[in-house]
Parts: C-alpha cells; sequence; structure tokens
C-alpha cells in the first residue's frame, strides 16, 4: 500500500466518524464533523464484501427532491474533497445538489484492471448490477450519473464507458494512465465508431498533469479521437485540459472542479449571463436556455428566480419599465408564495406612477411573510402603516416552547431550539433562524453561501399539542418525537 493510500484511508475513517477514533477524543472535545457514512455491501458476483461510502446533498432530510448520482473511484483518497467540492459548487448556484458514492477498493490492481476478458469487469459489474440499483433504492436519485476516475481509475472510467454505456452520462477521466495501457485509445475510438447515437448526451472531460512520455501521449491521441468525433455526432460533449503546473498526486483537486463546472455549464448563470440571454431572445430566450439545458442532462432544470429577478432589476435600473414589468410578472407566475417577488413589483409600479397598485401588490408580499423587511420599509417611506394592512406578528417565547423538541421519522432529523424569543432549526449540516409568519408558519434562511430559504408549517392536534411539522412546496413531513 502506498503512503498516499495509507494516509487516504485514515482521512477517510476520521472524517465518516470512526466509533474507535471518536472515542479516543477528549472530554468536551466538541461535536464531530461528518462528511458521510461507510456501508457494507455484500457482492455476488465479487463474492466478498464491498465497502461503500455516501455523502447526502445539504437539506437531504427536509427535502423530497431526487439528486444525480456522482460514483467516484479511489473511494478511501478521494471521497471527502470530491463531496466537499460538489457542496461548494452547489451552493454558489453553479451546479445540482448530488449525492457523492465513494467506492474504495479491496486490491486495486485486480478492480483497476481495463485488460480483462471482452466485456464488464466484476468491479464493473458490482457497480451496475449491485451497487447502482441498492443507491437508487436507498436514495431519492434521477436517472443521471456522473463517474470520477484519476490515474488507473481514469483509464478505468473510460472501460467502463465502453462496456456500460447506459449507466453513466458524464465522465471526469483525472490523468489517464496511458502508459499502463496502449490500446485503450484505439480501443475507444473503435466503440465510439460502432456507437454513434445522437439521444447519447454525454459528457467526457479529460485532463492531464504535468508529466510527459507515454501518458501525455495517449491522452492526446484519445483526445484527437474524441474531438473529430463531438465535432461529427453530436452525441458526445468533449472537452480536454492539460495542467502542466498540476503533479499527478495533486491534480485531482482542480480536475473535479473544472470538470464538473464544464458538464454542468449553464446551469449556474450569473447577472451579466441572464441579461445576455434576455437581450438575445427575451423570456423566450431564457426559457430556450434552460429547456436545452434540461434535454441535455436528461432532468428537468427550472428558470431559477434569480435569472428572473437579475434581468429584472437590470431592465428596471435603465428605466425600461414595460419588459421590466413582464419579467417581474413571469417571476410571480412561476413563484406565486415568493413575497421578494411582490415586493419588486410594487416597488416597480411605484416608479411607474402607479401608487395605489404598487401597495395591493405590497399587501399581498406581506400577507406572504408578514414580516418582510424590505415591504414594510417601502410602505414606511411612503408615510404608510403596514400593520394596517398586515400586523407584524410576533409569537412569545412561552408559545414558541411547545415547537422545541426533536422531529424526524424513526429518528430526528429536525431539532427545533429556543433562544430568547426566537426559534432555530437545526440539520446534521446546519442551522436555520425561524422568522415568524404565524403562530404556527416560520419561513427559515440561512445567512451564507449554502442560503436555502422556505418555509415549515406545525401541524398540531385537536387540544392544541405540537404533532409534527411540514416543509413547504412538497417538502419533507416530519412527526414530532418524543
Amino acid at each position: 500500500m502506498t503512503l498516499r493510500l495509507a494516509l487516504g484511508i485514515s482521512l477517510s475513517t476520521l472524517a465518516l466518524g470512526s466509533p474507535s477514533l471518536s472515542s479516543a477524543q477528549p472530554a468536551g472535545a466538541g461535536e464531530p464533523i461528518v462528511i458521510g457514512q461507510r456501508f457494507q455491501l455484500r457482492s455476488e458476483g465479487m463474492h466478498e464484501m464491498r465497502s461503500f461510502q455516501v455523502h447526502r446533498p445539504p437539506n437531504y432530510d427536509i427535502s423530497n427532491a431526487r439528486y444525480p448520482v456522482l460514483i467516484v473511484l479511489d473511494g478511501d483518497e478521494h471521497f471527502q474533497h470530491v463531496s466537499a467540492t460538489v457542496d461548494f459548487l452547489y451552493g454558489a448556484g453553479k451546479m445540482p445538489a448530488m449525492l457523492v458514492i465513494g467506492v474504495p477498493n479491496t486490491d486495486r490492481y485486480r478492480d483497476m484492471s481495463t485488460s480483462a476478458a471482452p466485456g464488464p469487469s466484476s468491479l464493473l459489474k458490482f457497480i451496475t448490477d449491485e451497487l447502482v440499483p441498492k443507491i437508487d433504492r436507498d436514495y431519492r436519485t434521477r436517472p443521471y450519473r456522473i463517474l470520477v476516475g484519476w490515474s488507473d481509475a481514469g483509464l478505468y472510467a473510460l472501460y467502463s464507458m465502453i462496456n456500460a454505456p447506459e449507466v453513466f452520462r458524464g465522465y471526469i477521466v483525472i490523468a489517464p494512465a496511458f502508459g499502463d495501457d496502449r490500446e485503450l485509445p484505439k480501443t475507444v475510438n473503435a466503440f465510439l465508431q460502432e456507437h454513434q447515437d445522437p439521444n447519447l448526451n454525454a459528457d467526457l472531460f479529460m485532463t492531464a498533469d504535468d508529466g510527459t512520455g507515454q501518458g501525455l501521449s495517449g491522452a492526446w491521441e484519445l483526445s484527437s479521437y474524441l474531438q473529430t468525433r463531438a465535432a461529427r455526432v453530436r452525441d458526445l460533449r468533449f472537452t480536454f485540459r492539460r495542467y502542466p503546473e498540476e503533479s499527478h498526486g495533486a491534480v485531482p483537486l482542480r480536475s473535479v472542479r473544472e470538470g464538473l463546472l464544464s458538464i454542468f455549464e449553464g446551469w449556474g448563470i450569473d447577472g451579466e449571463g441572464a441579461f445576455a440571454l434576455y437581450e438575445q431572445g427575451g423570456l423566450t430566450g431564457i426559457d430556450k436556455h434552460f429547456s436545452a439545458l434540461s434535454a441535455r442532462l436528461g432532468f428537468p432544470v427550472a428558470v431559477p428566480d434569480e435569472v428572473l429577478f437579475d434581468t429584472f432589476a437590470r431592465l428596471e435600473g435603465r428605466k425600461r419599465f414595460p419588459e421590466a414589468e413582464q419579467v417581474i410578472k413571469r417571476a410571480i407566475e412561476l413563484f406565486p408564495d415568493s413575497a421578494t417577488a411582490h415586493y419588486y413589483a410594487a416597488r416597480l409600479y411605484m416608479q411607474m406612477g402607479n401608487k395605489s397598485l404598487g401597495v395591493e401588490t405590497l399587501k399581498k408580499a406581506l400577507l406572504l411573510s408578514p414580516n418582510h423587511a424590505p415591504s414594510r420599509s417601502l410602505l414606511n417611506d411612503m408615510k404608510l402603516d403596514a400593520n394596517e394592512f398586515v400586523p407584524e406578528v410576533r409569537v412569545p417565547g412561552k408559545d414558541l416552547a411547545k415547537f422545541v423538541g426533536g422531529y424526524g421519522t424513526s429518528a430526528v432529523v429536525f431539532r427545533i431550539e429556543l433562544r430568547g424569543d426566537k426559534i432555530f432549526g437545526k440539520t446534521s449540516e446546519r442551522e436555520y433562524e425561524l422568522n415568524t409568519l404565524s403562530g404556527t408558519s416560520f419561513a427559515y434562511s440561512e445567512n451564507n453561501v449554502y442560503s436555502s430559504d422556505g418555509i415549515v408549517s406545525f401541524r398540531t392536534d385537536g387540544r392544541g399539542r405540537v404533532t409534527g411539522l411540514e416543509f413547504q412546496n412538497g417538502g419533507a413531513k416530519l412527526a414530532k418525537l418524543k
């Protein structure tokens, strides 16, 4: 075992919350930060126990959403940094939240072999026939998967594309060790020549490090094949990047980040990008962009509210009020429960000289969120008392206390705590301040890069006792646990 692999195993064990290591911590050392869980699965095909690691997306327990899946080979080395990169890019709005599955090796030389008899190897059969079905059974997944492999595992990712092309839609192939397999570039090219499917929509992102010789020549050879193929048949999007400043051991971190950004290109659009889409094709242009992204990825990608809000703000700033009105009306149509969208519309109507419509729209914003600060501030600027329309809601601490406790199905996944005259909700990953909307409904939000906003409502029985809670827009329904 190499020193790097041994270190990776040690770090992975620590991050996954090993009981032996946890028990060695001094009393009062603090809460462990757990990035994932390790499981065991008996492989009938390989006749051995295999371990796998799972990192769930932020807010998994309080959502009913389904998620794409990323499977990373050499899990003991790469599970942690891949999981962190996925969460960071999701929080930055550059890609969807994803389940990350690490596949550690039992015998790396055997597992990563690409020179077996024709057809899938035993590890590939384990992944496709045993591991993937189990992940789909146990978690809320989408039928979109990415495979990540480095060095020999990079070769193995290419081998997987040839032998199980229906399983993965994206591949991040990091510094593949072509010096160990000089025939694979030609094999990949032959496979692609025989399989030309315009509906395949596969993404392949490949990198090379500072190495030279056979490894680099193999990468250039395969890149030449794939660039030609991608230009001729639109069933493959291919990108190749060489990082001459990155060593073989260091190149995975950068490769994963840029590979994910390449695969999900067009997912996260900044304000200028959104406005450019609008200028080129209006609201139809924005719709077409996200429709094309949905078609390429194979699952629906909705127009984000930020795209419409950013476009609205630029039109408003340029005094293009009729266009701004159409954009904010679309935002309200898509996000009818958004107090922010109604506030923006009201602000626009004021500038257009329609004070009465502005006030009526602010009323709607306050009905959605009685304590919405921007709406109350705008009414205050107009010398109007927001409480005349919708009184500010305050719930005494003694009444908030009845919500305190753990919520879940069999185990606690959301905990309510009372601090002074405010309540806070906590998941295993993060904490939310809950702002009062009514006696039983609260808005939750985070003030950091992983911001996620919504409404949580508490359920009570006929005697006023709290029995559970529910997150808005099809989120999870959780019972109050004793």
